[in-house]
């Protein structure tokens, strides 16, 4: 697992520099997932995470790793209460009670929270599309001693991650 795991990230360093094309992605190990209610989409390790589940309504997913120890969850949900990204990171962090929080970007339309939760490494991106109707995000949680190895492959996921645009703004509505 741990040499699978060095192989993915030394690919990810190597081939998926700036510039890179998504094509790169498929022809090294890495699966193209698309959600088609909410219209979000990316590229992710299938040589390390398999499909655990999908929600009936289209709105999560969640990949885990051979040894269950890396999740990848992404998910999409209607901006019903109108959040914006600020109400909607507090929000979060209210739920991360125990959670070391030490990497928190933002932007105006997203935000990031990373940091130690228990023995994982935790990261979550949440983006915010289609004018704030719809808060796309995804997170991963990881072995704190492969913080190296991951911390590349999350680039690379965060890199090709699509959120809902055009058309499928309104496709989450109904």
């Amino acid at each position: 697992m741990f040499s699978r795991l060095c192989g993915i990230a030394v690919f990810v360093l190597t081939f998926l520099g700036p510039g890179s094309s998504l094509a790169g992605y498929q022809q090294n190990g890495w699966d193209h997932y698309r959600n088609e209610r909410f219209g979000y989409s990316f590229f992710y390790p299938s040589a390390l995470l398999k499909l655990r589940e999908r929600s009936r309504d289209g709105d999560r997913v969640e990949f885990i790793s051979v040894d269950g120890q890396t999740k990848l969850k992404v998910f999409s949900v209607v901006n019903q209460d109108d959040l914006s990204p600020n109400e909607y990171r507090a929000m979060i962090l209210r739920e991360l009670h125990g959670a070391n929080i030490q990497y928190e970007p933002a932007g105006r339309t997203w935000f990031v929270l990373s940091g130690v939760r228990g023995p994982s490494i935790y990261y979550q991106k949440v983006m915010f599309a289609c004018g704030g109707r719809i808060i796309n995000a995804f997170s991963v949680t990881y072995p704190q001693p492969q913080r190296r190895s991951y911390d590349a492959i999350i680039t690379a996921i965060e890199k090709s991650f699509r959120p809902a645009s055009g058309p499928r703004c309104n496709t989450g509505t109904g």
